[in-house]
């Protein structure tokens, strides 16, 4: 049971239920659950609970640039935490550092989204500040169901299912870890030779208690669940809740015993899982998240023992609204880079997965829903950012279409063990982990993450998907089909070619000196436009002002923007900001307008004195008889009379008719390039190549 190339490995791969980060309640519950598998003893139903309309926050993760920290003393740290909080007239405090080098600080109070970009424009006065960001709450998430039969449908070859049977011949996980960073593990039989050693990564709060953790202590090794039960206090309406034991019940679907005459069966059952405890009372924080993928993947946490069985996969059944946060990327990246696949649920929002992190992060595999006719699930999200999807349940009646896993009994403290119907991407995604668990396995030497994302997506099947995941609400590339994904990455089949993805909407053309009015972008959405900018031009500007809300104006030059790379980014505290390059280069310019708030009634005003130099140029060949080739040019703008340069050398000058024509006589073929300048000067478009292939 070992591996080359990676320590000792075992684990068990089983479903698992959705976990949205965000400081929101949990929205879902047991469809059913009952102490053996043919008898239903209780049903426990919750009811959905909303976002609150304005969120606030007391703890920030601040992420320097790579080297910074090695740069600064704590004293200049401590420095600048005091210069912002006499700013803005608040205390500021720091934590702790993340195993990625981010710093943990807390407010005296809870700040507004207003006050936190307030924070965030103070901190980041400091270059070397990328993102100062709030450090959210992580919770369950689960769509509720009624109860039904035990089927497990999702392991079947039908529309919506894993063709997971004959993968087994293949592969059963033997040699794998899968951690799963969720609400701990209780004991159960149907689990318990499939479990190694974890840990519990719930620190004490600010205060000194264990008010999320309610296990009497910090961060320790013991991951067992206590229950993360509350009278009402963690959602907004006051619901009392009783514990989910949503640990335990992805934990099954990761590595349920197989073959044992006993309960439900596990996609890896001779996968081991490593139980990470993130989540407790009221959710649990992305700090605390973020070190525990670092430990899970084998990497450095202070004060905390190295991970004996550094897991090759690791689950993420939760997430949350909000952009996908640098502090959550750079703990992705360093997981990645350690040779760990991470499985995302993407949420159960029935939403674009744009909005949701961490599910919307890059290196990681971002898992949508289906019930068992293959339809994307009701309440599952979407986007492009979607990998793939695999059975999660229909979140409606019978309870049979939906995931039966392994959980414990009792409704605040643990009681006897049993098993219940669940229903969310939460479910999909630990699919998913058992799968790759599989692959991994089964694979003559490890893959890495990036191998097998690729595998997973090329050897998706499109079961019941193109009737309900459209373009406009793409799912991935198809439903997880394990069977091929394993056979695979053992290299007994080859790879398929790619999927056709869908085509990222373009962004909209912008006109010099032309307002752009009424733009709408929700909070944390984003409006795209893009303006060429010939060369010669000047004093290039982009103006965002007026409406409601508040907005950030990103600009690039050359390629799109992204919340680390762009060329401006005023980020003030209003939709009035203003981006201004004296000497632009020509080409295309990206404009990304977000939203840090929800905002209307926007506009942007794009303008660049223009030089009146040729742009747009266009060189199309064609062969004609006798060896010659004829090349038909266009341009606009541009003086009277225009220089053609061919291969470095002036051609000819001709009138400024925005066209003209070149014709040669040469054997074979090649390339010729082309320069259209304003007469007897270098003001001159970009040169433009064409291949030519003379006709006999």
């Amino acid at each position: 049971m070992t591996r080359k190339a990676r320590s000792l490995k075992w684990t068990a791969l089983a479903l698992a239920t959705a976990v949205v980060v965000a400081p929101v309640a949990y929205s879902g519950g047991k469809l059913q659950a009952f102490n053996k598998v043919h008898g239903p003893a209780a049903t426990t139903s919750k009811k959905a609970v909303k976002k609150a309309a304005a969120e606030t926050y007391n703890r920030f993760i601040v992420t320097r640039a790579p080297g910074a920290n090695a740069k600064l003393s704590a004293a200049a740290v401590n420095q600048q935490y005091a210069d912002a909080a006499t700013k803005l007239g608040i205390a500021i405090r720091p934590l702790r550092t993340l195993a990625t080098g981010a710093s943990l600080i807390r407010t005296d109070s809870k700040l507004s989204a207003a006050q936190v970009k307030d924070l965030a424009i103070e901190l980041m006065k400091d270059p070397s500040v990328i993102a100062v960001e709030p450090d959210v709450r992580v919770q369950r998430l689960a769509v509720p169901n009624d109860p039904g039969y035990a089927q497990q449908w999702h392991y079947k070859n039908g529309p919506g299912g894993l063709n997971l049977e004959p993968a087994w011949d293949l592969s059963d996980g033997d040699g794998i870890v899968v951690a799963v960073l969720d609400t701990g593990i209780t004991p159960h039989s149907d689990l318990n030779a499939n479990i190694v050693p974890g840990y519990d990564f719930i620190d004490l709060d600010p205060d000194g208690t264990d008010a999320t953790a309610v296990d009497g202590d910090g961060r320790d090794p013991d991951p067992n669940d206590p229950g993360d039960w509350h009278d009402g206090e963690c959602n907004i309406f006051g619901i009392p809740e009783d514990s989910s034991w949503h640990g335990t019940h992805v934990a099954g679907t990761i590595a349920a015993v197989s073959n044992n005459s006993l309960g439900v069966a596990g996609v890896a059952h001779g996968a081991k899982v490593q139980p990470v405890r993130v989540l407790g009372k009221c959710g649990g924080w992305s700090s605390d998240i973020i070190d525990a993928v670092t430990w899970a993947s084998g990497g450095t946490v202070d004060g905390v023992p190295a991970n004996p069985t550094p897991a090759e996969v690791i689950n993420l059944s939760l997430g949350g609204s909000g952009a996908c946060s640098v502090a959550w990327q750079t703990a992705f990246d360093g997981a990645r880079a350690r040779g760990t696949t991470v499985v995302v649920a993407a949420g159960n929002s029935g939403a674009d997965v744009d909005g949701f992190s961490p599910a919307n992060c890059n290196n990681i595999v971002a898992v949508s829903a289906v019930g068992p006719t293959g339809a994307l699930a009701s309440y599952s999200n979407f986007g492009v950012k979607v990998d793939v999807a695999a059975p999660g349940g229909t979140g409606a009646a019978p309870a049979a279409d939906n995931i039966l896993s392994t959980l414990n009994l009792g409704t605040q403290g643990q009681a006897g063990e049993g098993y219940a119907w669940m229903a969310g991407t939460s479910m999909a995604a630990p699919h998913v982990a058992g799968v790759v668990a599989l692959m991994q396995s089964a694979a003559p030497s490890p893959k890495t993450p990036a191998e097998i994302e690729k595998i997973l997506v090329n050897t998706a099947h499109v079961g019941g998907l193109p009737g309900a995941c459209s373009w406009d609400k793409y799912c991935g590339s198809g439903i997880v089909d394990a069977r091929l994904a394993v056979a695979v990455a053992a290299g007994s089949e080859p790879l398929p070619p790619d999927p056709q993805a869908p085509e990222p909407e373009p962004p909209t053309e912008l006109e010099n000196g032309i307002t752009v009015t009424n733009i709408e972008v929700a909070a944390n959405g984003t409006v795209k436009y893009q303006l060429l900018v010939p060369n010669g031009a000047s004093n290039l500007l982009f103006a965002m002002y007026g409406g409601t809300g508040d907005s950030d104006i990103y600009v690039k030059y050359g390629a799109e923007p992204t919340s680390t790379s762009y060329d401006c980014r005023p980020f003030t505290a209003s939709n009035n900001e203003t981006c201004f390059f004296p000497t632009p280069k020509g080409g295309v310019w990206y404009v990304h307008v977000k939203g840090y708030r929800a905002s209307a009634g926007i506009s942007l005003y794009p303008s660049f004195v223009d030089a009146n130099w040729p742009r747009r140029v266009e060189a199309k060949a064609s062969a004609l008889p006798n060896h010659r080739t004829s090349v038909n040019l266009s341009w606009e703008k541009g003086k009277k009379n225009i220089d053609i340069y061919r291969n470095g050398a002036i051609l000819k000058t001709v009138r400024n008719t925005g066209a003209n024509t070149d014709t040669f006589r040469i054997i074979g073929s090649g390339t010729m390039s082309y320069k259209i300048c304003n007469n007897q000067t270098q003001e001159c478009a970009d040169p433009v190549e064409i291949q030519y292939n003379s006709s006999k």
